[in-house]
């Protein structure tokens, strides 16, 4: 009976094709990443995150996903039991901003639900974050296996699934980046290998509702849409403005003052780690970049790492998964602020870029991240983590690596773009096969056109 057993799984196993062979060993990869992170989410309270984040759904229970935005919020209800001898003139300068876009008055709702059925907050709150990385390790699988090698898409999909900056900061931390990093690639891939342009509209329109971070690659998502057609544009930019009109509508007309200025001019909270070109100014002695990286200056970085991908994609449309990638990689690297959950912003998209450089960045950002929690924790077994932003130098010097490991991943990025002058065989088979749109922009932009 047994042998019986084992022929007829040898038999399945078999019958797969060399794609659903890797599918089934990556879900049982990511399987086990979910149950670690999940544990780590059950058994600790996390970072000063969690605690704004429940006095935020505190704050969406009193007054609704809308009036939220109205409320101030005081860290004094954080730190209580720890600064209690903190004078009463302190208190002012520890305001939080409820600096969330629309979307996640109503995740919090959802979750105030789960609590109230028995669920610990600490959980409740970090549960989408860590659902998203499952289907973020699927798509690298699918976005790179007709644009890479089999052998190279499951590798970087399983180190995905296993990547320390994801463990840390979906399983630990408690924040929703990971979540617009999942609905963002999502997005891309629906719009680019499978014809589903409304539904790629709504994906987008949901990041952009998570954080305000993805509307860097919306331009190249347009750009690419209109070069696939008139109809593919008129689906995705429909259903992209219904969903935003709809969540975003009640807050704009309403709220407005106090979600432009906490929200859409939110610049940072100080304190934080200098990353980057601000850490290099302060070493040649020119701080100035952490001082006055004001709004003009954030758009324009915004608009540099936005406008270059989609130029990229109009020549060359094929390079929609690459050029999508810069954006949140030349986001994260010209950005001065710096929390350690943007992280996130390139571990992903790094592999879609560089696998080496990706690697590099995931396991040397991971690492750091741990030590950084563990000496903010005060060691293992951690369950709260507070101060964050208090780094030593060293931490900061470390950071500064962990930078330069994704200036190599945008390099390597670029280099690949330049050479890819025609879509690679294995993408045009595969996008005639789905009835993607590719085909038809590829036949208007063949090299030489």
């Amino acid at each position: 009976m047994t042998a019986g057993v084992d022929t007829s799984a040898q038999l399945s196993w078999a019958s797969l094709s060399p794609v659903g062979r890797r599918r089934a060993a990556l879900a049982v990869v990511v399987m086990f990443a979910t149950v670690g992170k999940l544990v780590l989410a059950a058994r600790t309270f996390g970072t000063g995150d969690v605690a704004r984040w429940e006095a935020f759904a505190r704050g969406v229970a009193r007054a609704g996903p809308v009036g939220v935005y109205r409320l101030h919020f005081r860290a004094v209800t954080l730190f209580n039991h720890h600064h209690h001898h903190h004078h009463r003139h302190h208190h002012y300068h520890h305001y939080w901003l409820y600096n969330h876009p629309p979307l996640i008055g109503y995740m919090l709702s959802v979750v105030n639900t789960a609590t109230q059925q028995g669920v610990s907050f600490p959980l409740a709150i970090r549960v989408p974050a860590i659902s998203a990385d499952v289907v973020t390790s699927f798509l690298v699988l699918e976005l790179l296996r007709t644009r890479r090698s089999l052998p190279e898409a499951f590798a970087a999909a399983t180190l995905v699934a296993l990547s320390p900056i994801l463990l840390v900061i979906s399983g630990y931390h408690g924040n929703t980046d990971p979540v617009f990093i999942m609905f963002s690639l999502l997005s891309v891939y629906l719009l680019a290998d499978r014809r589903a342009p409304w539904l790629a509209g709504l994906s987008i329109a949901i990041a952009l509702s998570v954080k305000i971070v993805p509307v860097v690659i919306v331009p190249t998502l347009l750009v690419f849409a209109i070069r696939a057609g008139r109809r593919v544009a008129l689906w995705f930019v429909l259903s992209m403005g219904a969903l935003m009109a709809l969540t975003w509508a009640p807050v704009v007309a309403q709220v407005w003052q106090p979600f432009r200025h906490d929200v859409l001019d939110y610049g940072g909270t100080g304190g934080r780690p200098r990353w980057g070109l601000a850490k290099l100014a302060s070493i040649i002695g020119h701080p100035s970049w952490v001082t006055d990286h004001g709004t003009p200056e954030r758009y324009i970085t915004v608009f540099v790492v936005s406008v270059i991908p989609a130029v990229l994609v109009l020549r060359r449309p094929w390079l929609v998964v690459e050029a999508s990638a810069l954006g949140f990689v030349g986001l994260l690297i010209l950005t001065p602020a710096f929390g350690m959950q943007y992280l996130v912003w390139a571990a992903v998209p790094a592999y879609l870029l560089s696998f080496g450089g990706a690697v590099a960045f995931n396991f040397s950002g991971g690492f750091l991240l741990i030590e950084i929690y563990n000496r903010a924790s005060g060691g293992f077994p951690w369950y709260h983590t507070k101060l964050l932003n208090k780094t030593t130098s060293a931490e900061q010097f470390a950071l500064l690596g962990v930078w330069m490991t994704l200036v190599v991943v945008m390099i390597a990025g670029i280099r690949r773009t330049i050479r890819t002058r025609r879509p690679p065989p294995s993408m045009v088979r595969a996008q005639s096969r789905s009835l993607a749109p590719l085909p038809q922009a590829v036949r208007e932009a063949r090299p030489g056109s």
